[in-house]
């Protein structure tokens, strides 16, 4: 991709302004903690773990990565990888305390 000078400096000048900010997918973390904002949550406030892993399922049909249930009760993060990667698998317990909720 070719930029000309002008953008460069454009570009630059927003991210000095506060105009444009650059974060990485927190859902790839270690969590938010109690009281923080979750990640995608789109200023939505959840009250149960449920109702936010099925919130994340429905931004999956766009690329957010999310957390399917598997059959013994564990839960996959499902989004790209390379194929040499293992799979993140994660228990109800650690994803309570990972997003702040509680049973």
């Amino acid at each position: 991709m070719k930029f000309k000078l002008g953008h460069m400096v454009n570009l630059a000048g927003l991210l000095m302004a506060g105009g444009l900010t650059m974060v990485a997918d927190s859902s790839f973390g270690n969590g938010t903690g109690a009281g923080d904002a979750l990640p995608h949550a789109e200023g939505r406030e959840f009250t149960t773990l449920d109702a936010y892993l099925a919130h994340l399922q429905d931004l999956g049909t766009i690329g957010i990565a999310w957390y399917e249930r598997m059959p013994d009760g564990r839960y996959q993060l499902v989004r790209r990888r390379p194929p040499w990667e293992q799979p993140e698998v994660f228990t109800r317990e650690e994803l309570l305390e990972r997003f702040g909720f509680e049973e």
